[in-house]
């Protein structure tokens, strides 16, 4: 049954947008694995060449979609670590610094 495959199609477009959410809020990406978004990314690139292949429409969106949220978590990955390179230091409380 089609239905099916469009219910699995949904709750698979869910899971990643909480970690979107996430990381647009906290602006840091240092948890999240680029190796494991690469590797999503590319499996969702065989989803829908799958799903192409024998004419299943829910494979297909579910592929487009899925591999479209893994690239938006990359593009923010590196965005956010490019950030963090620019943030300044904090300064230094040079009152409790021990002199050696």
């Amino acid at each position: 049954m089609v239905v099916f495959g469009w219910i699995a199609t949904i709750l698979s477009l869910l899971y990643k947008f909480p970690q979107i959410v996430y990381l647009y809020k906290v602006k840091n990406a240092s948890g999240l694995s680029l190796t494991s978004m690469v590797f999503q990314t590319i499996s969702y690139a065989f989803y829908i060449a799958h799903g192409a292949t024998i004419d299943d429409m829910p494979i297909i969106t579910m592929g487009a979609v899925s591999c479209m949220q893994s690239i938006i978590l990359i593009i923010m990955y590196f965005h956010y670590k490019r950030l963090k390179k620019k943030e300044p230091e904090p300064p230094q409380n040079k009152m409790f610094e021990v002199k050696t």
